[in-house]
């Protein structure tokens, strides 16, 4: 984010799901890394949407803004808006999800149908009822 930044807000969306999974506060004289402990990172099913939700103050309480009585858009020079997440991903097999799931659930302690923010199929011991099934690019041979 730019000067006037002041919230980025990382949310998962899955089939009826929306979870918010960071929402940290910003600073412009410090840009921050957050990295999510092991057993918070998100583990998500595939299909899963990531929306990142970006809030500005531009008003004369924010000291970062140079000159609040000028125009604010979206733009490259630091005193204009922007936004980027820069994320690390893993892509897993079905397997190894299925895998990470399971070990994640013995760790955290899961009872069945209980699920953790981040990842919500941690609480069904055979989620693929759940995910849908990869698509068939083979048609049908």
């Amino acid at each position: 984010m730019h000067a006037a930044g002041v919230r980025m807000c990382l949310d998962a969306i899955w089939q009826n799901n929306v979870e918010t999974l960071s929402c940290a506060g910003y600073n412009h004289n410090w840009v921050r890394v957050y990295t999510f402990e092991d057993d918070a990172a998100p583990l998500l099913p595939r299909g899963t949407i990531l929306r990142i939700r970006g809030y500005f103050d531009n008003t004369p309480s924010n000291p970062n803004v140079s000159d609040p009585r000028n125009w604010s858009g979206l733009g490259h020079r630091s005193i204009d808006n922007m936004m980027i997440n820069i994320g690390q991903a893993v892509s897993l097999t079905d397997q190894e999800f299925a895998d990470e799931m399971a070990a994640r659930r013995e760790r955290l302690g899961l009872a069945p149908g209980e699920t953790v923010i981040g990842c919500p199929l941690c609480g069904y011991p055979d989620p693929s009822e759940l995910v849908p099934a990869a698509a068939d690019n083979t048609g049908g041979q």
